[in-house]
């Protein structure tokens, strides 16, 4: 199976055997006619599995990079690895790296912690600020349960504790901002940023045209993300280097 990637995060500046998952996936650079691409023997291994394995290799870059990874698929059915034509136009390069490509990293045992990665990755490779926004709350969602009992909401509440361990200079600085005028920050972010995004039926509703939305939620997504990478971090206990 032959697959091409489009994303920001390192790639090997040469061609690159990696085992992860139990098989093996070769990594090609980019060159002026082709695309930087995957490609697994698929021997032992279903194109649907492929593709889910190249996935789960793709989300674990981009946590470690905190970069955009996408596949772009391919096909299969070719006795050897072959090329991946470049496109008209694919925006995002990656960046080959000049000191090799140590990745000794393996797929991540923990349906959690996996789920984890590919929400991380979906959101930070979506071309939408709403979406990516809340591609980062759904990360919040697997610890806490969206849903009120006895007056309190244990996703709001997991937003209110989990504030006072974040050291992301941008999330402070929106942090500050708000406290001057949100009574109820974590609330805030639920209301007019969860819900506002997911439903389009009462106030507050978000706008994909309204620019002034866009302002904010842009300024509101340094906090929601700093929170999910802090869970990730500390709570599943995820490294963010390649090699280990």
């Amino acid at each position: 199976m032959n697959v091409g990637i489009k994303g920001s995060a390192i790639w090997p500046n040469e061609e690159t055997k990696i085992n992860f998952g139990g098989h093996e996936l070769l990594l090609k650079p980019a060159t002026r006619e082709t695309e930087q691409s995957i490609h697994i023997n698929l021997k032992g291994i279903s194109n649907i599995d492929a593709l889910i394995l190249i996935n789960r290799f793709l989300s674990v870059l981009s946590w470690c990079d905190d970069q955009p990874m996408e596949n772009r698929y391919g096909w299969s059915g070719t006795p050897v690895p072959g090329t991946v034509p470049k496109e008209a136009r694919i925006s995002g390069s990656i960046i080959a790296s000049p000191f090799g490509f140590p990745f000794y990293r393996d797929i991540e045992k923990s349906k959690k912690t996996k789920l984890a990665l590919a929400l991380f990755r979906e959101a930070r490779t979506i071309n939408s600020t709403p979406f990516e926004f809340l591609g980062y709350f759904k990360i919040l969602n697997i610890f806490w349960k969206d849903k009120y009992s006895n007056g309190q909401n244990a996703l709001i509440e997991g937003i209110r504790n989990s504030i006072p361990e974040l050291t992301d200079d941008l999330a402070i600085r929106r942090l500050k901002t708000l406290h001057a005028s949100e009574s109820d920050v974590p609330k805030y972010l639920y209301e007019s940023g969860r819900c506002a995004i997911a439903h389009a039926f009462a106030d507050p509703i978000v706008d994909p045209d309204d620019v002034s939305d866009l302002r904010r939620l842009s300024e509101d997504i340094h906090i929601i993300k700093a929170i999910a990478e802090h869970l990730i971090s500390a709570k599943l206990g995820v490294s963010r280097s390649i090699a280990r």
